[in-house]
């Protein structure tokens, strides 16, 4: 007979949850309700394709191929981040492209809105990752927004 146990991942999400470093199963980073940024990579030559850093951030963020990236970004003036995608099965990062509407596609980016030096409200995009098994975040180090990110199915 079978016995049941605990489910180790997120499985099917309505609400958004919090990104972890590492898988559910393995080594969870916190609570799925813990609020904490998320960290911003220095250009895209910083991610680790390996996923075998023990820096914050450059193994990206795991995803537990859920279908929708919630990222809300804040700051001040006009900051970017650049969002890129992992599957396991490829074994590259790669940017977020997202379609244009016109047949034309674009790298994902969240940005805030320029507004003199004052913070700003904070801006959430969302953006469908389709399953992709980890994110990251990439910046030019200059001046680099705060990012909080969530996922969820629906």
């Amino acid at each position: 007979m079978a016995t049941y146990t605990t489910p180790s991942s997120w499985g099917r999400t309505r609400r958004p949850k919090t990104l972890s470093t590492v898988e559910k199963s393995k080594a969870p980073a916190g609570t799925l309700e813990t609020v904490r940024a998320c960290t911003i990579i220095n250009g895209a030559a910083g991610l680790a394709e390996a996923l075998d850093s023990a820096t914050e951030g450059v193994n990206g963020y795991a995803t537990e191929n859920q279908r929708f990236l919630h990222v809300t970004v804040s700051g001040q003036n006009a900051q970017t981040i650049k969002i890129y995608v992992y599957h396991y099965a490829i074994q590259l990062w790669s940017a977020l492209m997202v379609n244009d509407g016109d047949g034309t596609f674009s790298q994902a980016t969240a940005t805030t809105a320029a507004s003199g030096t004052a913070a700003l409200q904070p801006q959430t995009f969302i953006f469908e990752i389709a399953g992709a098994d980890r994110v990251a975040f990439v910046g030019d180090g200059t001046s680099d927004p705060t990012v909080h990110a969530t996922c969820t199915t629906f």
